[in-house]
C-alpha cells in the first residue's frame, strides 16, 4: 500500500544537523549543550526551508507516540502482559516504574518544545527573501506550532503532574533548570492564555480561513480539551464542537459520518493519514523511507507479542448489543481492535480466546512496520464533546451528549439549531449499529446521580472506540480528580488483578493520587 508520507527523508537528514536531536534522557537532557548544527541565518533562507522546519519539530512524535501507546495501555486496565514482556513493563504493569524506565522518557517532548521555540524565533527571517512566505503562510506555519507545542505541555503534565516550562523564546537550556518547574494547574492556565489569544486574532476570525496543516493537532481541540481538564465546561463544548467544523468543511468532515460507517470503521486505521474525514493529528511511518514503527512486533503473536488486551477490554466488546438481533458483540469495532489465534468454548454460553492480540496496528498484513498512529480523530473529539455537555447539567446539554454518544444528529427531529452542519451525524454507537445507552429521565433521578451515569457511559465508550490509541489512563485521571474519588481510577485498574495475589496491593497504590504520575527525573 502506497503511504502518503509527510515526514520526508530530506526533513529527516535536515534535522541531522539542524534540529536538537541528541539530548540524552533524564537529567542529562537538561545538562546537554546541542552540538554542531546548522544556524538560523545559514537555514531560514526559503518557505522549504520554513516548512522543513515546522514539519521537523513534529518528527520526534515517531518515538513518543509508541511509547506512550504502551505507557497508557499496560498502567490502565486495557493492556495485559505476556510472558514475552521485558522488565521495564513489568514494572508498569505493577504501578511500580523506576525513573530510569525508558517508558517513560520524557526527553523527546521536551525537545519538541525546544525545537518550536527555536523555529518560532527564526522562521520570520524569511520574510523578504521568499515572496511566496506570505502572510497567511506566516500565520499558519506559527499557528501549527503554537499548538504543537501546547499539546506537548498537556502530556507532559498529564504523565508527571508538572514540567519543565520554558519561555517563547527560549531555545538553550537554563543552568537552573529546576526553576521553571511548574505544576500540572500552571501550565493548563499559561496554555489556555496562549491559545485564547491566538483565537482572538483578527486572523483567525476574518482575514483568513482556518488551515489544515499536515498531521498537526487542531488548535481548537487543544484548547477545548485544555478547557475540559480544569472544568471550564461550556467553554470546553464550543472549541470541541468548532474544532469538529473546523477548515470550513461541509457536513461529513469530523463529522462521524457513513464515510466509516459498521465494517468501514478499521479503515480509519489503514494509511491512517489518508483518512481526513475522521483523523486530524496523525504520526506517520514508512518502513521503505526506514521509519519503522515498533507497535505491531510488540502487540503480534508473530512478533515480539509483550502485550495482549485485557479480558475486561474484550469483555467490553462482547457484552455490547447491535441494533439488529440480540446476539451480544460490537462486532465492527471488536474485529478491527483485538483479534485471537484461537476461540475455546470454555461453557455452553462463554468463550476463551486464545493468544489475543491488538489489531489495530497490524491491520495492514503486507506492510506492517508503516502503520501509522493516531494522536486526534474525530471520534475522540466527539466523546469529548459529549463529555463536556452533560458536565453543563442542563437539559439541553445533556440530551446533546447522550445524542453524540448515542444516533447521533441524523436521527434527531427537528434537527437541533447548533447542529445544522451535522446533518450526516451518525453518533458514536449508530456508526456501528449497536444499541443506544439509556439513562432513567431527568425527574426521576437527582441530577448530580444522572450526570455521573451518562459520564460513566462516555468513558466507558471511550475506552472502546479508542482502546489502544493512549487515552485511557488520561481519562481514569481526569474523572477520578473531578470527583475527588479515587476509587474511580483504582478499582478499574486493579480490576485487572482480581483473583490474583497482586489486587490488594494495586489497589492500595493507586488509592493515593501521588502514584497516578510518573516519578520526575
Amino acid at each position: 500500500m502506497e503511504k502518503k508520507l509527510r515526514i520526508s527523508p530530506y526533513i529527516l537528514a535536515i534535522l541531522s544537523v539542524f534540529l536538537i536531536t541528541n539530548y540524552g534522557c533524564k537529567d542529562e537532557f537538561f545538562d546537554t549543550t546541542a552540538g554542531d548544527r546548522i544556524t538560523p541565518d545559514q537555514h531560514y533562507k526559503s518557505i522549504i526551508d520554513a516548512q522543513v522546519s515546522v514539519f521537523g519539530a513534529f518528527v520526534p512524535y515517531q518515538d513518543i507516540a509508541p511509547k506512550m501507546i504502551m505507557l497508557d495501555g499496560v498502567r490502565s486496565d486495557m493492556m495485559e502482559i505476556t510472558p514475552n514482556a521485558d522488565l521495564n513493563l513489568r514494572e508498569i504493569n505493577n504501578q511500580n516504574i523506576s525513573a530510569n524506565n525508558p517508558y517513560i522518557d520524557a526527553s523527546d517532548l521536551y525537545k519538541v518544545i525546544i525545537n518550536v521555540n527555536e523555529v518560532l524565533l527564526n522562521i520570520d527571517k524569511v520574510k523578504g527573501l521568499d515572496k511566496e512566505y506570505d502572510e497567511l503562510t506566516a500565520f499558519s506555519l506559527k499557528g501549527a506550532l503554537l499548538g504543537l507545542r501546547a499539546y506537548t505541555y498537556l502530556n507532559l503534565v498529564r504523565l508527571y503532574n508538572k514540567a519543565a516550562y520554558f519561555e517563547d523564546n527560549m531555545v538553550t537550556i537554563p543552568a537552573n533548570h529546576s526553576q521553571n518547574i511548574l505544576g500540572k494547574s500552571e501550565i493548563i492556565d499559561k496554555l489556555i492564555a496562549q491559545l485564547e489569544e491566538y483565537f482572538e486574532s483578527p486572523f483567525t476570525t476574518t482575514k483568513y480561513p482556518e488551515l489544515r496543516l499536515g498531521n498537526f493537532p487542531n488548535n481548537k481541540a487543544i484548547l477545548g480539551e485544555l478547557y475540559l481538564e480544569v472544568g471550564r465546561y461550556a467553554d470546553a463544548a464550543n472549541y470541541l464542537k468548532l474544532a469538529c467544523e473546523s477548515y470550513q468543511n461541509g457536513p461529513a468532515l469530523l463529522k462521524v459520518d457513513k464515510s466509516y460507517r459498521d465494517a468501514a470503521w478499521g479503515s480509519i486505521f489503514l494509511n491512517s493519514e489518508s483518512q481526513s474525514i475522521e483523523n486530524i493529528a496523525v504520526v506517520p511511518y514508512s518502513r521503505a523511507e526506514g521509519q519503522f514503527n515498533p507497535l505491531a512486533s510488540w502487540l503480534s503473536v508473530n512478533g515480539d507479542y509483550m502485550v495482549k488486551p485485557s479480558s475486561i477490554v474484550i469483555d467490553s466488546f462482547m457484552a455490547q448489543i447491535p441494533l439488529a438481533g440480540t446476539v451480544p458483540m460490537d462486532l465492527y469495532r471488536g474485529s478491527f481492535t483485538f483479534g485471537a489465534e484461537s476461540i475455546e468454548m470454555t461453557s455452553d454460553t462463554t468463550f476463551e480466546y486464545v493468544n489475543s492480540y491488538i489489531r489495530k496496528y497490524a491491520l495492514d498484513v503486507n506492510d506492517l512496520q508503516s502503520s501509522d498512529i493516531i494522536l486526534s480523530r474525530a471520534a475522540d473529539l466527539h466523546l469529548l464533546l459529549a463529555e463536556a455537555y452533560n458536565r453543563m447539567g442542563d437539559e439541553t446539554s445533556q440530551n446533546y451528549a447522550l445524542m453524540l454518544l448515542n444516533q447521533g444528529v441524523n436521527s434527531t427531529n427537528p434537527k437541533p439549531a447548533p447542529f445544522s452542519r451535522w446533518s450526516a451525524n451518525l453518533g458514536i454507537r449508530g456508526r456501528v449499529y449497536l444499541k443506544s445507552r439509556e439513562v432513567p429521565a431527568r425527574d426521576s433521578i437527582p441530577l448530580e446521580e444522572r450526570t455521573i451515569l451518562i459520564e460513566d457511559l462516555i468513558i466507558a465508550e471511550r475506552a472502546m472506540e479508542l482502546a489502544f490509541e493512549g487515552k485511557r489512563w488520561f481519562d481514569l485521571v481526569r474523572i477520578a480528580e473531578r470527583r475527588n474519588d479515587p476509587a474511580y481510577l483504582a478499582d478499574r485498574v486493579a480490576a485487572k488483578f482480581a483473583g490474583t495475589s497482586q489486587y490488594d496491593a494495586i489497589r492500595e497504590k493507586l488509592m493515593n493520587p501521588a502514584n497516578w504520575y510518573l516519578p520526575s527525573n
